[in-house]
């Protein structure tokens, strides 16, 4: 029987984690000039494979186009990805905007205004 070096071992780690929700969190007015770090923020979101990506616009006073396209690329690509898309807690000024988008049939859960 050989004997392996303990320095020549394999290491397994076990497989990341998957979350099971993950939430990005938006607040005030959601300019262009903002809209390169929201994108970033949405990527790290997906890298962590969720089952469901919510992104919450409590607060949200004004949504730029640049952001709104970016909340469509994420609810597809939540779709082709398999994990549900939820947009929680749309502020009364975000939800026409959402509306006119057609964000309702992109959404797995009914856009309903925040507390």
């Amino acid at each position: 029987m050989s004997v392996v070096p303990e320095r020549l071992a394999v290491q397994l780690r076990p497989l990341p984690r998957h979350r099971a929700q993950t939430v990005v969190r938006l607040r005030g007015e959601v300019t262009s000039r903002r809209a390169p770090r929201i994108r970033r923020k949405l990527l790290r979101a997906f890298a962590r494979a969720p089952g469901v990506m919510e992104v919450d616009l409590d607060k949200v006073t004004y949504l730029a186009p640049e952001v709104r396209a970016l909340l469509l690329a994420a609810a597809a690509n939540a779709r082709r990805s398999g994990a549900r898309f939820v947009i929680t807690h749309a502020s009364p000024l975000s939800l026409p905007v959402l509306d006119e988008l057609g964000m309702e049939r992109l959404t797995d859960v009914p856009l309903l205004p925040g507390p």
